[in-house]
């Protein structure tokens, strides 16, 4: 029997996801319009949430289309935080912040990495299909590059299909994306974990940015010392990646409602969807998200 591609691609995970449910394992749910602006909250299921049809679809040597991204890097990297995740929960409720270092800190490293990078708000100035359209015309521009006529004419085919050229397109930016880089896997082994817990009312949001890269009035980059990635588990808990070699900050550090009103602000301005088990709390957000 052929396996069917998988064409539902989630770009946060649903063992993510589900820690935020309400008891009847639904979020309350709201993404962006046409417009920009937030659209009203939705009760939905996770199965119907953070998804974009055919995402990380890319294209195999044959130029058919293939789901080998989201089944299998996606795929493990899902498994990785579905075996992880409970058992930070279970850490976090006793009050007992987990200690996470040499390889299971990179593990952990590169899962976050790897979160911010497979969320559509990671970059937003192309498309797939200006993506395209650029790289088979500067391809075909440089013809003599080409010294199969077969594939000439079939990129050439594809510029009369804006689908084809879609494709194209998404081929380039998802294989671009699993591209490991020296610099970053460098400076990220420079970063130790802490966690963030919220004693009161308030709660952390899940949006589509997944975790938030924090500058402290520098640029929200790795090369700055003062660089964090805060990425909300739950909402009572965030994991913080940060840099602390003199071991200054407490393994765990409980958050003010102001401070992460600051975050989940953050979050919905500069998101394409938020959620939450609070329809409350959503709706208050989605207020001061302005267009995106």
């Amino acid at each position: 029997m052929i396996n069917k591609r998988r064409k539902k691609n989630h770009f946060v995970p649903k063992v993510l996801q589900k820690a935020f449910c309400s008891n009847n394992g639904h979020l309350w749910y709201s993404e962006r319009g046409e417009d920009g602006r937030f659209l009203e909250p939705k009760d939905r299921n996770t199965e119907s949430t953070f998804r974009i049809k055919d995402y990380y679809t890319i294209l195999d040597e044959n130029d058919n289309l293939s789901d080998s991204v989201e089944s299998l890097y996606y795929g493990q990297l899902d498994n990785y935080l579905g075996e992880i995740l409970p058992k930070l929960y279970r850490s976090l409720r006793r009050g007992i912040p987990p200690v996470i270092e040499g390889r299971e800190l990179s593990l952990l490293q590169q899962a976050v990495w790897a979160m911010i990078k497979r969320t559509p708000d990671f970059i937003k100035t192309s498309d797939d299909l200006e993506i395209g359209r650029i790289a088979i015309e500067g391809i075909l521009r440089k013809s003599s590059e080409i010294s199969d006529p077969e594939r000439s004419y079939t990129l050439r085919k594809y510029l009369d299909s804006e689908t084809k050229v879609r494709q194209y397109g998404r081929n380039i930016r998802v294989r671009g994306s699993l591209q490991s880089s020296i610099r970053v896997d460098q400076a990220l082994q420079e970063f130790s974990v802490r966690w963030v817990n919220i004693p009161g009312k308030q709660s952390f949001i899940l949006s589509a940015m997944i975790a938030y890269r924090i500058g402290n009035g520098g640029p929200n980059g790795l090369s700055n010392p003062n660089f964090e990635i805060w990425f909300p588990i739950s909402p009572k808990f965030a994991l913080v990646l940060l840099r602390d070699k003199a071991g200054r900050i407490p393994l765990l550090v409980n958050e003010d409602r102001d401070r992460v009103r600051l975050f989940n602000e953050y979050a919905a301005i500069n998101s394409s969807a938020v959620a939450s088990h609070s329809r409350e709390l959503v709706e208050s957000l989605i207020e001061v998200g302005g267009i995106l």
